[in-house]
């Protein structure tokens, strides 16, 4: 399931900031709606890039700023 934050997280030691996107388990990524923590975002519409983190498998955007 594909999430963006609401709230500043940490997720597996990493500190994420709000409007950071994660795709995750559907269990976890509930978990965190049901906290107040993320939103769910459908992933076709998900304009901004993914990187797949290389320690915890779990894919998040890559910070950019515009031109």
């Amino acid at each position: 399931m594909h999430i963006e934050l609401i709230k500043p997280h940490t997720h597996a030691g990493k500190r994420l900031k709000v409007g950071d996107r994660l795709d995750l388990n559907d269990a976890s990524a509930r978990w965190l709606i049901d906290q107040g923590v993320a939103k769910a975002v459908t992933a076709a519409l998900d304009a901004k890039p993914t990187r797949r983190d290389a320690t915890s498998g779990v894919s998040t955007t890559a910070a950019t700023q515009g031109d």
